[in-house]
């Protein structure tokens, strides 16, 4: 009788020391990506201080509480970001970049990216690229997902630096 019971609480013990193990990893500052923003690896997350400096290819934690914006509200309500939850992203252009939207295609200053802009997301919902081309302003930037299948300044714009909380670094 009793090994019947063993393989059920074995694996309840397996699934517990991992949610355990994992929840302090977050604590020390450790995210697993298991979202379509970036690559899944474990990234380390720090602190954004006033004076760091960001640039094209840093990802960052971007707090949704701190950036209100109707498509981001869409993008919560389908359920493709959490406000309860740091949105991972890459950042793609930084102020006074040139960002433009055409033939289907992100431009980053004149030069295409491999980034595509869809007309719908996976479930076929309907997704508006950002009015562009501009240029960005003090402090905003623009995120990408890689790879692209990912919910981004290509769908919701700009986002200003003061909704980032941390940047990470891919740990593996």
């Amino acid at each position: 009788m009793k090994k019947k019971y063993f393989v059920p609480c074995f694996l309840l013990s397996c699934l517990m020391a991992t949610a355990l193990f994992l929840r302090a990893l977050h604590s020390l500052g450790y995210r697993v990506n298991l979202s379509e923003s970036l690559p899944g690896h474990l990234y380390r997350a720090y602190p954004l201080k006033e004076g760091d400096v960001l640039e094209p290819g840093d990802n960052v934690l971007i707090d949704l509480s701190r950036f209100h914006n109707p498509i981001v509200e869409l993008g919560i309500k389908r359920g493709y970001v959490s406000r309860s939850r740091k949105m991972l992203k890459e950042i793609g252009a930084v102020p006074g970049d040139l960002v433009a939207l055409r033939d289907n295609l992100l431009y980053v200053n004149g030069r295409p990216t491999l980034m595509i802009v869809s007309p719908e997301d996976s479930l076929g919902g309907k997704l508006l690229p950002y009015p562009t081309p501009l240029i960005l302003p003090q402090d905003c930037y623009w995120l990408v997902s890689v790879p692209d299948g990912g919910f981004d300044s290509r769908y919701f714009g700009p986002i200003d630096r003061s909704a980032f909380t941390h940047k990470a670094f891919r740990v593996f």
